[in-house]
C-alpha cells in the first residue's frame, strides 16, 4: 500500500461551505446563493484560464469570481465588504473529519501532504487557522511552479517532481469529481470522498476507491 497521501484542499480538506456565515453577514438572506455563484464560477475561471492559456493566480480567479458572483445576484457590496469575503478564503474551517483523519495516516506512517489550485498563502493560511499544518508533511501548489490548473495532467504530474515519487506511489484523495477524474487518468491510484452521495462522472474513467469521510480512508492500511 502506498505511504503517500495527497489531499485536494478545498470541499476536501476545507469546508468552502463555511463561507456562507461571512457571507450572510455581508448580505443577510443571500450568502448562500451568492456563495453558490461565486465557487461555481470559481472553478469554471481556473478550467476557461487553463483552456485559453492565460493563468492568474487564484487568489485573483476568486477575486474575478466574486465581481461576477455580485453581479450575477444583483448584490451591490463595497469594496470593504469584498475585502472581507475574500480574506474569508484564508481561515476557511477544515470539515471535522479532517484532523482526526489525518492524524490516523500519520500515526500509521502515512506521508500526508496537500495539492491544490489556491496559492500557497491561502492553502498555509488555511491549514495553519484550521489546525491541519501539523500533520501535512508538504503544502503544494499549481502556483508554485506549473502555473495550469487541475485538472490538467501537467498538474498531477508536478506532485510527483516535487515529492519525488512515482504516480503509483500515491493515493490521491479529493471530494472533487472532475479532480479525482484528473488523477486517474494521470494515472494516480484514487480516493473519492463522496460526502454528498452524488453519481460518478461519466468521463471514461473511476476511483479505485469511493468513501463517505475521510474517517474510511485508514481501512486501506494495514
Amino acid at each position: 500500500m502506498t505511504g503517500v497521501a495527497v489531499f485536494d484542499a478545498y470541499g476536501t480538506l476545507f469546508d468552502t461551505g463555511g463561507l456562507v456565515t461571512r457571507a450572510e453577514a455581508e448580505a443577510p438572506g443571500q450568502g448562500a446563493a451568492l456563495v453558490h455563484v461565486w465557487r461555481a464560477k470559481q472553478l469554471e475561471y481556473t478550467w476557461l484560464r487553463t483552456l485559453l492559456n492565460r493563468y492568474r493566480d487564484f487568489w485573483a480567479v476568486t477575486r474575478d469570481a466574486l465581481e461576477f458572483a455580485c453581479e450575477a445576484t444583483g448584490l451591490h457590496l463595497s469594496a470593504e465588504a469584498r475585502d472581507r469575503l475574500m480574506s474569508a478564503w484564508l481561515g476557511v474551517p477544515a470539515f471535522p473529519d479532517a484532523a482526526p483523519a489525518l492524524s490516523d495516516l500519520v500515526a500509521r506512517g502515512v506521508r500526508c501532504c496537500v495539492f491544490s489550485n489556491g496559492t500557497r498563502q491561502m492553502l498555509q493560511s488555511a491549514a495553519a487557522s484550521s489546525g491541519l499544518s501539523r500533520y501535512l508533511d508538504a503544502v503544494l501548489s499549481v502556483d508554485d511552479e506549473v502555473r495550469v490548473y487541475k485538472p490538467h495532467p501537467a498538474a498531477y504530474d508536478f506532485v510527483c517532481r516535487s515529492l519525488r515519487v512515482r504516480r503509483e506511489e500515491v493515493l490521491y484523495v479529493s471530494s472533487n469529481g472532475f479532480d479525482v477524474a484528473g488523477a486517474a487518468s494521470y494515472g494516480f491510484p484514487t480516493a473519492w470522498v463522496n460526502r454528498r452521495g452524488l453519481p460518478w462522472e461519466h468521463l471514461g474513467v473511476t476511483p479505485h476507491r469511493v468513501v463517505s469521510s475521510l474517517g474510511d480512508l485508514g481501512a486501506g492500511w494495514v
